[in-house]
């Protein structure tokens, strides 16, 4: 049975717990409505650490537009959708778009040499998308349709037996997110 201080300090705990949950869940609603640039420009980065734009990870990045370091254009794996949600978020106009030239230019990924691969395991641990498969021990294998072609596994591999070469440009390997443009100018 339980006894009356008991059943009231329960009651209390409960009730004093209740209250403090009501007061954390205001005070992270309020703070939500107060994101700093940085935040919202590394919220819209994807994320993936890849360090293509010369910055160590998204965040440096972000810091870095956010005091006005360098351009909006240079995260590689977002693309134009990334670069046009980055130059909205600071407020000016994306720089002028390279996607035409990049349309037909090859894409690349890494390429794993299987012969002189000893199967550390480095290479697919530092894979920021994990594009690398294989057992330990073994050769291992790049997937090809995941890589990004960030370049972290060449840095991590002891045997330098990765290198990043051109997929062929085909049918299957084109980009088909191709965006319409607008085409002004001319004689009216």
């Amino acid at each position: 049975m339980i006894t009356k201080d008991e059943l009231y300090f329960v009651l209390a705990l409960a009730s004093i717990l209740f209250i403090l949950g009501l007061l954390l869940s205001f005070l992270a609603r309020s703070s939500l409505g107060e994101t700093s640039l940085e935040h919202q420009l590394e919220k819209a980065l994807p994320g993936v650490q890849c360090a293509q734009c010369g910055y160590p990870g998204c965040s440096a990045y972000a810091k870095a537009l956010a005091s006005g370091e360098t351009t909006c254009n240079k995260c590689t794996p977002g693309g134009p959708d990334t670069i046009k949600e980055l130059a909205d978020i600071l407020g000016i106009d994306p720089p002028a778009d390279e996607s035409e030239d990049m349309l037909f230019a090859p894409r690349k990924t890494a390429f794993i040499h299987q012969s002189l691969c000893t199967g550390c395991h480095r290479c697919a641990r530092k894979c920021p998308v994990d594009a690398i498969a294989g057992d330990i021990k073994q050769p291992h294998y790049v997937l090809t349709e995941e890589c990004i072609a960030c370049g972290d596994c060449l840095k991590s591999c002891p045997e330098e037996c990765i290198e990043l070469i051109n997929v062929d440009l085909k049918l299957k390997n084109f980009n088909w997110n191709i965006k319409s443009i607008r085409i002004t100018g001319g004689s009216k």
